[in-house]
């Protein structure tokens, strides 16, 4: 059997990841890597949640005004994002199993809520001065990156 490869999604409203998210949820999907549909949406809520709300802690100025900011401008460039560490405080505590609607439904509302979010976003941990439709469209595709790890599955004929 044929290895699954990771979806390549590019959303650019909260409405095509909330679309997408419905989608995984109303069908099956295959994982192509190690967490389901609550893990992820744990996950971009912890995000997206801190991102309005704060997060309650800052990286040092000169990381965020530097590699961080280089890498941030490149994703927002290229649309493209890469897998790497995850801080614990973002990992999903969820334990991998059937998915959990509340969870789900949990991030369909922040993300209703990011959708229609004004800013300011203030102390974020990662970047000076982050422009509110730039930290959306870096949330929009973050939520494509992880959610490109979920195939759906063929229905049957």
């Amino acid at each position: 059997m044929a290895t699954m490869q990771k979806r390549t999604l590019d959303f650019h409203t909260g409405d095509e990841v909330i679309a997408e998210i419905q989608s995984l949820r109303s069908n099956s999907y295959t994982k192509t890597k190690n967490w389901n549909l609550t893990q992820i949406c744990e996950h971009l809520n912890a995000t997206m949640t801190g991102g309005m709300d704060g997060f309650g802690f800052r990286l040092p100025w000169i990381l965020r005004a530097t590699i961080i900011k280089w890498i941030y401008n490149r994703i927002l460039r290229t649309r493209k994002m890469s897998s790497g560490p995850t801080m614990d405080r973002l990992k999903p505590k969820s334990e991998p199993g059937p998915d959990d609607k509340a969870i789900i439904d949990g991030c369909i509302a922040t993300i209703e809520r990011a959708n229609a979010f004004a800013g300011p976003i203030e102390d974020y941990p990662f970047l000076n001065e982050l422009p509110v439709d730039d930290w959306k469209q870096f949330m929009w595709m973050h939520a494509g990156h992880h959610l490109g790890f979920l195939v759906p599955n063929e229905p049957a004929s």
